[in-house]
């Protein structure tokens, strides 16, 4: 499922479930403040608790989502490959999540 359905628009307003599928069998999500990502174990970090996220250049037909996050005490980053067939909904998601961080 790709698309927007459950996040907060910058109005306030319900943006939507935004999905994106990554390589090379998981996902990455952004729903109700939370950003999914991974694949089996899924990572959950809180919105609130993103401090940058971005997607890098393409290399080898793949974007590189870079995601940087608060975890208690200790800061943590970690890339997400996508992809570049799903580029539009990727941009859409991290549209999607840096207007709930602002």
């Amino acid at each position: 499922m790709s698309g927007v359905a459950g996040s907060r628009s910058p109005s306030g307003g319900k943006l939507g479930i935004v999905q994106v599928p990554s390589w090379p069998s998981g996902h990455v999500r952004l729903d109700d403040d939370v950003l999914e990502f991974g694949a089996g174990d899924l990572q959950r970090v809180p919105v609130a608790n993103l401090t940058s996220i971005e997607v890098k250049p393409p290399k080898k037909g793949r974007l590189n989502l870079r995601i940087e996050y608060t975890a208690g005490l200790n800061r943590s980053k970690t890339g997400v490959w996508v992809e570049e067939q799903h580029e539009a909904e990727l941009t859409e998601l991290v549209a999607a999540v840096q207007a709930a961080m602002a």
